[in-house]
């Protein structure tokens, strides 16, 4: 799975960093050479789709979207369950619609030969990242939800795991550097 987690970040990034890149040389052309550039607003709509279905998948790995966390961590363990199975149903379902459409719309793209106006890229290459996006969303949501189920919610749990988040991780290496430098004075 790290080829994946490290794939979803990295379409993410990639996404981002072109639409600013162009953004900022139309901005820049339309400025100085009083021209803009054709296939921007192509380049930036396109990749924002991507950047958003993608976003979407990484958030969920991450547990960073919105959600009544107050309710389910509160809730006595049956209806907790209860609510967590529910929660990752009905977002499955969200992202098999997403699955299925998305990939029926990529398929008749591909056989109608369908480009973009501008730079004639093919359409379905965009379009590609929406059934992705629901597949992997799918994937990501039954880890979420397996996880979910077997984690502890007392406060002191979700304090503790807070904590951990935020606190930056140390590997024995450096922390070797660190001592070495110390007592020997080095750098």
């Amino acid at each position: 799975m790290k080829i994946v987690k490290w794939f979803e970040d990295w379409v993410v990034i990639a996404s981002f960093m072109v639409i600013v890149l162009v953004t900022f040389v139309n901005v820049v052309s339309r400025f100085t050479f009083q021209a803009s550039l054709a296939f921007s607003e192509e380049i930036t709509i396109n990749l924002l789709v991507v950047l958003t279905m993608m976003g979407a998948v990484v958030g969920i790995r991450l547990g960073a979207h919105l959600g009544f966390s107050y309710l389910v961590e509160n809730a006595k363990p049956a209806i907790r369950r209860s609510l967590i199975i529910i929660g990752a149903a009905l977002m499955i379902v969200f992202l098999a619609v997403l699955l299925f459409w998305g990939s029926e719309m990529m398929i008749h793209q591909m056989v109608r030969g369908r480009a973009t106006p501008s730079l004639g890229i093919p359409q379905w290459l965009f379009t590609l990242s929406i059934p992705l996006a629901g597949l992997l969303g799918i994937i990501r949501t039954l880890q979420a939800a397996r996880v979910s189920l077997h984690e502890d919610t007392s406060a002191e749990a979700v304090a503790e795991r807070m904590a951990q988040e935020a606190a930056p991780v140390i590997d024995e290496a450096e922390l070797k550097t660190h001592t070495t430098d110390r007592q020997g004075g080095r750098k």
